[in-house]
């Protein structure tokens, strides 16, 4: 049987075809790639140790890394799907206010395929945070009363005054201190 041009052309398209099909028989399905849980946002109590967590789906072949940052500072050694801290890590929630803090984790998640030499062939990423905020300690109540807004009132933030038609006007926080401290005058001279 002779080969004819045209036939050699139908086997080498049908030869294409079925490699072309292989191959993406054989490529990993990304959108099988997802992130199922996590932790939520919480509030602990400062001093509290807390575990933050990822839980991922992954297509059949596929690796995965894990890196946890604070912020979009990289937090050494935290490889895991899992970030576990306790009080006096450098990664704990600082304190401020005298015990209230608030900070934001970021999970990186990477997921590579790889042939069988070893090589990377695609990558896919994923990336999700989560919040831990920590309560005050009686004495941080006691500041957010009574020192809280004399700072507020000194640090410089706008604030706004309503005037007696309605309008609010922006001023001074020591403008707006200054006008309540008035009226508060105003109103012990009234009593006599």
């Amino acid at each position: 049987m002779k080969f004819t041009k045209r036939m050699l052309a139908v086997l080498l398209t049908f030869a294409l075809a079925l490699a072309l099909a292989l191959q993406s028989m054989a490529a990993v399905n990304w959108d099988d790639f997802r992130i199922i849980r996590q932790s939520p946002d919480i509030t602990i109590k400062h001093g509290d140790s807390f575990t933050l967590y990822v839980e991922v789906v992954v297509p059949d072949g596929v690796e995965v890394e894990y890196q946890w940052n604070l912020g979009n500072t990289r937090i050494e050694n935290a490889t895991t799907s899992e970030l576990h801290l306790a009080p006096g890590d450098p990664n704990y929630p600082q304190e401020e206010r005298l015990g209230g803090a608030s900070a934001n984790y970021r999970c990186r998640i990477t997921a590579y395929e790889k042939d069988d030499a070893g090589n990377e062939v695609s990558s896919q990423k994923l990336a999700t945070s989560m919040n831990v905020h920590t309560k005050r300690t009686a004495s941080g109540k006691l500041y957010g009363i009574f020192v809280e807004p004399f700072v507020y009132a000194f640090g410089g933030t706008v604030a706004l005054i309503s005037m007696t038609m309605g309008i609010a006007i922006p001023v001074s926080p020591i403008i707006f201190l200054g006008s309540l401290i008035f009226g508060f005058i105003k109103g012990i001279i009234g009593l006599f």
